[in-house]
């Protein structure tokens, strides 16, 4: 089992190859075994840190991870360290996240993409704070949201209202029912200069907010909306 994943790893790791550049600021999937021959397991590369989400049990492959961890240190070397995240385990920790190699002050807390900086907390939650399959939305949203009216919904962090800020879109509005969350948008609007109106930036439940913004006659160029 553990050669198998070597094998697709290093595939994986060849194939990307150009994405893998120096300065190692970015975010990128290294590995999604889902649909590379390896079904349960996912490894991410965010800056120089490295995220395996282990879904094969609920208590987790630590030989195969650390199997894995390995060849990626083999292959790029800038790597300096590594979590674990098993997401069908019942601690919350555990599906938050393990340090497995590296320490807590190395753990990247922001990357770059198409040119704007988003804060991340890859400990805070079960997912990473920034989802990497949203990328190319992301670049939408800075190509198309210039001088728009944006409602991002069930905003999480906030990255597609960064998106849009970035563009720029005259006003953003980010809601979500978590603060801590909305918190880290706020930390990508300080990363890139910008500064943050305490009013863009609603907690709370989802039809008490649209409520509010009916009440208040708000419209929107554009209106994002991805549900949990």
């Amino acid at each position: 089992m553990s050669s198998e994943l070597i094998d697709r790893l290093e595939q994986a790791l060849v194939a990307r190859n150009e994405l893998l550049e120096p300065p190692h600021n970015g975010a990128l999937r290294l590995l999604n075994g889902y649909t590379e021959g390896f079904p349960g397991i996912a490894i991410d590369l965010y800056g120089t840190t490295l995220v395996i989400s282990d879904a094969l049990s609920a208590t987790g492959d630590r030989q195969l991870v650390d199997e894995a961890v390995q060849c990626i240190r083999k292959s790029l070397p800038w790597v300096n360290t590594a979590l674990w995240k098993i997401r069908e385990s019942k601690s919350v920790s555990l599906r938050n996240g393990t340090l497995i190699w590296g320490t807590e002050n190395q753990i990247t807390k922001k990357i770059v993409e198409h040119g704007v900086w988003y804060a991340i907390r890859l400990t805070q939650n079960r997912d990473c704070s920034l989802y990497l399959d949203t990328r190319l939305l992301r670049r939408w949203a800075i190509e198309h949201l210039a001088h728009k009216l944006v409602l991002n919904l069930f905003a999480y962090t906030g990255s597609l209202g960064v998106a849009a800020r970035a563009a720029p879109a005259t006003r953003i509005v980010q809601t979500d029912l978590n603060k801590a969350f909305l918190n880290i948008a706020k930390d990508s609007y300080a990363l890139n200069g910008w500064p943050i109106s305490r009013a863009d930036f609603i907690t709370g439940n989802f039809f008490d907010v649209i409520g509010r913004l009916k009440r208040e006659k708000a419209v929107f160029d554009c209106v994002f909306v991805d549900p949990p």
